[in-house]
């Protein structure tokens, strides 16, 4: 009886002292394998690795000369946004489907216009469905043809008084069922006046305004 309660009195130490010997080593060994999958990635040798949280976008910064000074609170990512959030520069390139517009064959190629009573050219039923953004117009049904893309940044001139004049590139993009108005896509130049100072940058005016040759 004796020698049953000393096994039992030995069984848990030994136990606990197995569990040490065979698991804990296991745990530590993939505990460093964890922590060196987690350490960041640095590019430069020397370089500490960023912290805190870092988010990763597919849409690519606009491109820039290396040259360019920004002013305090403003970088290219902000200057994108200001311009293509602006109503001049988001406005589409409309035009009217009349006789002899170059929209109008491509329109009647798909049924999305027909002639009224009246002489002038209006949407079917598809066009009003597959024609997003189209309006009806005195001259006829006007449609949007290109919409303006944002390329990159030319160039940004102190314009004083905490203001600057910024230069960026852009082309029409056009919608698909018109690509055949603009075969070859060519950059046009817009000068915007940016003021409001860090964390509170707008575009002010437009000092040479968005290429309107479309509209």
């Amino acid at each position: 009886m004796s020698e049953l309660r000393l096994f039992r009195t030995l069984a848990i130490p030994l136990g606990i002292a197995l569990v040490f010997l065979i698991f804990t080593p296991k745990l530590c060994q993939r505990a460093l394998v964890t922590a060196k999958v987690k350490q960041p990635v640095r590019t430069t040798p020397g370089e500490p690795a960023p912290s805190g949280l870092i988010i990763s976008s597919s849409t690519p910064s606009p491109a820039t000369p290396a040259n360019l000074r920004y002013p305090p609170g403003l970088d290219a990512a902000r200057i994108q946004y200001l311009v293509e959030i602006d109503q001049t520069f988001a406005a589409s390139a409309a035009m009217p489907a009349t006789e002899n517009a170059p929209v109008t064959k491509a329109l009647l190629d798909h049924q999305y216009i027909e002639k009224r009573p009246d002489g002038t050219l209006g949407p079917t039923r598809e066009g009003l469905i597959n024609v997003n953004g189209a309006v009806d117009s005195p001259a006829g049904w006007t449609v949007p043809v290109a919409h303006r893309k944002f390329v990159s940044i030319a160039s940004i001139d102190d314009a004083g008084d905490g203001a600057y004049n910024i230069s960026v590139h852009w082309r029409w993009e056009p919608v698909p069922l018109f690509g055949s108005l603009l075969p070859k896509a060519e950059d046009h130049l817009l000068t915007a006046e940016f003021a409001g100072g860090e964390g509170h940058w707008t575009l002010r005016r437009y000092v040479k305004e968005p290429d309107r040759a479309l509209e």
